[in-house]
């Protein structure tokens, strides 16, 4: 059996720690991007875009395994689940056997016609070996480009609200063991940290680590919108954002914590605290 594993979305938060851990195990990383001559850990890249069917086929030439990130996380795109659909039929089609699929928190949950789960189904229904991982809140937001931390601030309007927020590399960690080996299939994996935490502890962690005040301000919905219209989303993907964060993430939904990264990896889910450490230059 062919042994290479194509990496869509390679170039983001989890993608990107994902492609050098495959190679370990003897397999050969095909990395997804818009822009193939990018250079992605010496990973062999090739061009793909949600937006042209045309590149979905070239780009699963030989592969056996495919991380499955969507448009929804790279494109700003409220309702990807067409192109999932499209690509996963391209998958099958093209001999591949196996899927791990990107999707959130709570999708389970979801009714079958939300388009979370209906990517979720495109998989399930697709006739390969599938897997679904559902990440809660990434650790990395907060020093990756997404949430605000300009003047010591951390600005969110979910009040006091608690959640399980997961590292990124923990993520690719399990991806990586899902996609190269056999007992996975069938599986919806939901990864979390170690800990359920509010904003205000998140802000104490920060402060801790970047050795300056990070304080944790309560703002509205309406700041969330401009705050993403700034970072370049899209109208439609900005009023859908910021009224999920205005509405459906409340009480201790998200403050669920579950055993499937160790479960996964043998290893401990990566604590916030040890997050923070790491990440103290961005708050710098």
């Amino acid at each position: 059996m062919n042994n290479t594993v194509l990496v869509t979305g390679a170039t983001g938060k989890t993608g990107r720690r994902l492609v050098p851990l495959p190679a370990g195990r003897g397999v050969t990383v095909g990395a997804a991007t818009r822009n193939p001559g990018t250079t992605i850990q010496d990973a062999q890249t090739g061009r793909f875009d949600w937006r042209d069917p045309g590149t979905y086929a070239p780009a699963l030439d030989g592969v056996h395994a495919v991380y499955l990130v969507s448009s929804h996380y790279s494109d700003n795109t409220i309702d990807p689940s067409d192109q999932v659909a499209a690509f996963v039929q391209a998958a099958a089609e093209a001999g591949a056997r196996r899927i791990v699929q990107l999707s959130a928190f709570g999708a389970g949950q979801a009714p079958d016609d939300m388009p979370l789960r209906r990517t979720e189904r495109a998989a399930e229904t697709s006739g390969l070996e599938y897997t679904i991982l559902r990440p809660s809140a990434f650790m990395e937001n907060f020093s990756e480009k997404h949430w605000a931390r300009d003047r010591g601030e951390l600005l969110m309007s979910d009040g006091p609200v608690r959640m399980s927020f997961v590292s990124v590399r923990d993520i690719a960690a399990v991806a990586a063991i899902a996609l190269t080996e056999d007992c996975h299939a069938g599986r919806c994996y939901t990864l979390t940290g170690p800990q359920a935490l509010s904003w205000a502890d998140v802000a104490d962690h920060a402060t801790a680590a970047a050795g300056r005040p990070v304080r944790y301000v309560e703002t509205d919905a309406g700041w969330i919108r401009r705050h993403l219209l700034d970072g370049g989303a899209s109208p439609e993907f900005a009023d859908h954002a910021a009224g999920l964060t205005a509405s459906s993430v409340g009480g201790d939904f998200m403050a669920t914590v579950t055993d499937h990264v160790q479960a996964v990896t043998g290893r401990a889910p990566t604590t916030f605290a040890d997050y923070a450490r790491t990440a103290a230059p961005a708050w710098r």
